[in-house]
């Protein structure tokens, strides 16, 4: 990526990078609150509605191939309102088909977010990271807060709007109208930069895959790929565990609620921290934090303490994968390749999380499967040196 042209102010371009997190978190956990209705529209089983969902990330995976060649060609302002012009289509189409009870068209529309959502996510990032390293300030862990922020307003809208008695249709065309505004006006304020020069046929290729071989790269990337295991273990899993040991589900739902006011504090704050003991001692501490929650929460028959185990849990995830992505940009040169790397990894534990969790859930017991979100975390605090700032000799010449 070559150097902006019109560089906004700093404040600005971090709001404009926040909102695009926002926008997304505000598409996504609108069409998730309303999942039950989704199933009984559709008139899918649990294993049907499994893999409608996963429809989701599938679709990531195909966007996130597109993303470099997509900024490179047309660059950030483009490119984000483009992308979620096409997402709120894709929500505005997914509620009216749901709605029919039109099982295909919903199938293509649950793909058609997934798709530009996953470059969105390459976007936000790309974007925060760049702010991020000209600020004096840490920023991104604040830029990612505005996702928890977005989750827990949407999720507080749609079950307003099913109180209210709200179709699909109208609660996913509202929120598609939100989306749109708030992305739209939030990618024109992004840097307007020059069009890179044209690479020799075939180097954006070789230079993607050279990432994938990187031995930092690979390693920040397990570290990341543990966080969001780790974040949608406990979205996935969390509230149905509970349930399992006796809890209501309201109280389901209030767990899973703290758990996102806990990550989007932890964020929101997280820059402090940061500043003041560094990058890979913040890892260091998240990692452990995070295990320790995670230990706590599986050890409720014992202690019965979940509650505790969530705040643990929540508030060491809040900083680890921002801080993994800030960690794959120290290169500028070589930051698209190595966030849309781990932006890929995101999509693929997306679709594992699932199936790897309730297949150990089933032998053991779901609080057994937590296991692997833990052994994560303690893989990822013995690795959590690679995460220390890239000498600038090393950058790309």
């Amino acid at each position: 990526m070559s150097t902006p042209l019109a560089q906004p102010k700093i404040f600005v371009w971090f709001l404009a990078a926040a909102g695009l997190f926002f926008a997304r978190a505000l598409l996504f956990s609108t069409w998730l609150s309303r999942a039950p209705e989704v199933q009984q529209s559709l008139s899918l089983n649990t294993a049907q509605m499994g893999l409608l969902v996963m429809l989701f990330p599938l679709g990531g995976l195909a966007g996130i191939l597109f993303a470099n060649a997509l900024m490179d060609r047309f660059g950030s302002r483009k490119v984000g309102v483009g992308i979620f012009t096409l997402g709120a289509v894709s929500i505005g189409t997914l509620g009216f088909s749901l709605d029919q009870g039109v099982l295909a068209i919903s199938a293509i529309a649950i793909f058609g977010m997934g798709l530009p959502m996953a470059i969105a996510d390459f976007l936000g990032n790309f974007e925060g990271t760049a702010v991020d390293r000209v600020s004096k300030k840490s920023l991104f862990p604040a830029i990612h807060a505005a996702f928890g922020i977005g989750m827990l307003l949407a999720a507080g809208g749609a079950s307003l709007a099913i109180d209210a008695g709200w179709s699909l249709s109208a609660n996913y065309l509202l929120v598609a109208a939100i989306v749109g505004l708030i992305a739209v006006a939030s990618s024109l304020k992004l840097p307007n930069r020059e069009k890179p020069a044209a690479r020799p046929k075939g180097e954006e290729r070789k230079l993607s895959l050279a990432v994938w071989k990187e031995k930092r790269t690979l390693l920040i990337g397990v570290i990341g790929f543990s966080f969001i295991m780790a974040e949608i273990s406990a979205g996935t899993w969390v509230p149905i565990a509970l349930t399992s040991s006796g809890f209501s589900g309201s109280a389901a739902a209030i767990a899973f609620g703290v758990f996102w006011i806990v990550i989007t504090i932890g964020r929101v704050g997280g820059g402090f921290l940061v500043e003041a003991i560094g990058r890979y001692p913040t890892i260091l501490l998240s990692t452990l934090v995070t295990a320790s929650g995670i230990l706590v929460f599986m050890l409720v028959d014992f202690i019965a303490l979940p509650f505790l185990g969530l705040v643990l849990w929540g508030l060491g995830m809040s900083l680890g994968f921002p801080l993994s992505v800030a960690a794959m940009s120290d290169d500028p040169e070589k930051a698209p390749f190595r966030i849309n790397m781990i932006i890929t990894v995101v999509y693929i534990s997306s679709i594992t999380v699932g199936p790897a969790l309730g297949s150990v859930g089933e032998l053991a017991g779901i609080y057994v499967a937590f296991g692997i979100p833990l052994a994560l975390m303690v893989i990822s605090a013995i690795l959590s040196p690679v995460t220390k700032p890239l000498p600038k000799e090393e950058f790309s010449s």
